[in-house]
């Protein structure tokens, strides 16, 4: 038995209420550089995070846009800093280029409730409700953002690959891509690892929150056992299914209900989403080995 999308999003509006300013988009800040990354991170921000302001990483001339957002932002200096730390004082991020995806590409909006009448499996539609009944606001957005993603799914949004089409016509480089999302991020992003794969430039990928976890997802770090899966995990679509390289991390904190749905952790996250704001925010156990995988991925492409 299935139910569709639309029943579960309307049993979820009484609980949800969230409003995002509009995002601003700022000119770009060009890269100055004088050759070609040997990497270049392809960063999709959360929903309704907005543009921080344009990092340098490693304190030399590639210069973010900033619109990575706070996480990935978060995420960058932490690897750069455990790179130092480990290597010597060397820089990771001095022959990588980040591409925050701007607005025009990806709006990172929490979403509207869309009626794209997807089937969507029992066992997460109990999970989903369960959460409503928690209301666990983090989930709760996630689930929203489910109709979008199934729906962009069917009409094949081109916004990511655009971008990076765009980036390497604009430089006249074509680096090898480590794509990273956070949250809805993830799931934008997730989609284009089989075409990046195709053309011979994927290096690697992060995910963290990822809503498309599926259950004991080997490459799931942070919850035991790969956990319990996320919020539309079991869904066709999920993280093991477009999985297109064995450079993954899919990073998932116990106590984040988004990409771990066991009823614990759902209760433990009662009322304040648990952990899914928390990644490099504040420091977690798996941090470095999070870190470190990307390091490595960076490293096997320019030594």
């Amino acid at each position: 038995m299935t139910r569709s999308l639309p029943a579960l999003f309307a049993s979820l509006a009484a609980a949800v209420t969230a409003a995002v300013a509009p995002a601003t988009i700022a000119t770009p800040v060009a890269a100055a550089q004088d050759s070609c990354p040997a990497v270049a991170v392809v960063a999709a921000r959360g929903s309704g995070q907005t543009q921080v302001a344009p990092t340098s990483y490693s304190g030399g001339p590639r210069t973010s846009n900033g619109w990575e957002g706070e996480t990935m932002r978060a995420m960058l200096r932490t690897a750069e800093s455990r790179y130092a730390a480990t290597h010597g004082g060397a820089s990771l991020m001095k022959d990588v280029d980040v591409i925050g995806l701007d607005p025009s590409y990806y709006p990172a909006a929490y979403p509207a409730l869309p009626d794209p009448n997807v089937p969507i499996p029992d066992g997460t539609l109990a999970r989903a409700r369960l959460a409503a009944d928690l209301a666990i606001p983090a989930v709760n957005v996630t689930l929203a953002a489910a109709g979008q993603f199934t729906e962009s799914v069917t009409a094949g949004r081109d916004g990511v690959m655009r971008g990076i089409d765009d980036y390497q016509n604009r430089t006249g480089c074509a680096p090898q891509y480590v794509l990273t999302g956070y949250s809805q991020g993830a799931m934008v992003v997730a989609e284009h690892e089989r075409e990046l794969a195709r053309r011979g430039q994927l290096a690697g990928v992060i995910y963290l929150g990822n809503p498309m976890t599926r259950a004991g997802d080997w490459s799931t770090v942070g919850v035991a056992g790969g956990g319990a899966g996320g919020m539309i995990g079991s869904l066709p679509v999920n993280s093991v299914s477009v999985a297109a390289t064995d450079h993954r991390v899919n990073y998932c904190l116990p106590q984040d209900g988004v990409c771990d749905t066991s009823e614990q952790t759902l209760r433990e996250s009662q009322g304040n989403g648990g952990n899914h704001g928390r990644y490099f925010l504040a420091p977690s156990p798996w941090d470095n080995q999070v870190v470190d995988a990307f390091g490595s991925w960076v490293d096997e492409v320019r030594y």
